[in-house]
């Protein structure tokens, strides 16, 4: 993922530590967790996995997590959170897992997808590493809604920045590159960035989204067959 470097990785863990952060952090783990449905001793692929962020949460609750990072910088700060022994840090492409077939209870692919070169490739090696009967799952950026609005915005500001070559993608869009059946799609983050006045009136909207409210975030969960 050309692009991802060290300012790039210090900006990514500074904002979680934000107001406006922590409120997206929260929806979109409470989103995910559903859909994975984690069991102490599962073994789950963390691919695209940037600080060690979601790596170090999946540990947390029991998993033996492979993390997958092309971004030596990336990396580079993982490594230095002091990752537990259940974390194995690989240097690999979405595209070209460095992992046997069939490995995989989960395969997490968390804001992973936008920036791959090749999303099909990616999501057949996510497919390739699951067990039968294991699951994929994926955090995406809504393609219609005001967060991938915020970052197409701030792609046109930034045109030699990350955003510059992100993709946005719907459930449907995802469900065309991969094998039946489609995947369940579970959508929040109902506050864009612009709207965002607080976590407190965050948390509501999240509780009570207007009629009509387009979530910023989906987590989809495939399951192999």
């Amino acid at each position: 993922m050309a692009g991802f470097d060290a300012a790039v990785a210090a900006r990514y863990d500074r904002f979680c530590t934000t107001p406006l952060g922590h409120y997206v952090d929260t929806v979109e783990r409470a989103l995910l967790a559903r859909q994975l449905a984690l069991v102490p001793g599962m073994t789950v692929v963390d691919v695209g996995a940037g600080t060690g962020a979601y790596s170090l949460w999946l540990a947390e609750q029991g998993a033996r997590v492979w993390a997958v990072e092309p971004s030596a910088a990336m990396r580079a700060v993982a490594a230095a959170k002091a990752l537990p022994p259940a974390v194995t840090l690989l240097e690999g492409r979405a595209e070209a897992l460095p992992l046997p077939d069939g490995l995989a209870d989960r395969v997490l692919l968390q804001v992973t997808l936008e920036f791959v070169d090749d999303p099909t490739r990616a999501l057949a090696e996510a497919v390739r590493v699951l067990r039968p009967g294991g699951r994929l799952v994926l955090g995406l950026i809504a393609a219609d809604g005001a967060w991938a609005a915020h970052y197409r915005a701030r792609a046109r500001r930034e045109p030699a920045g990350v955003w510059a070559r992100a993709r946005f993608f719907t459930p449907e869009g995802v469900a065309a590159l991969l094998p039946p059946p489609p995947p369940r799609a579970q959508g929040g983050l109902f506050t864009g960035p612009e709207e965002f006045t607080g976590e407190e009136p965050a948390r509501t909207r999240e509780a009570r989204p207007p009629a009509g409210a387009r979530p910023g975030f989906w987590a989809l969960a495939w399951d192999k067959p």
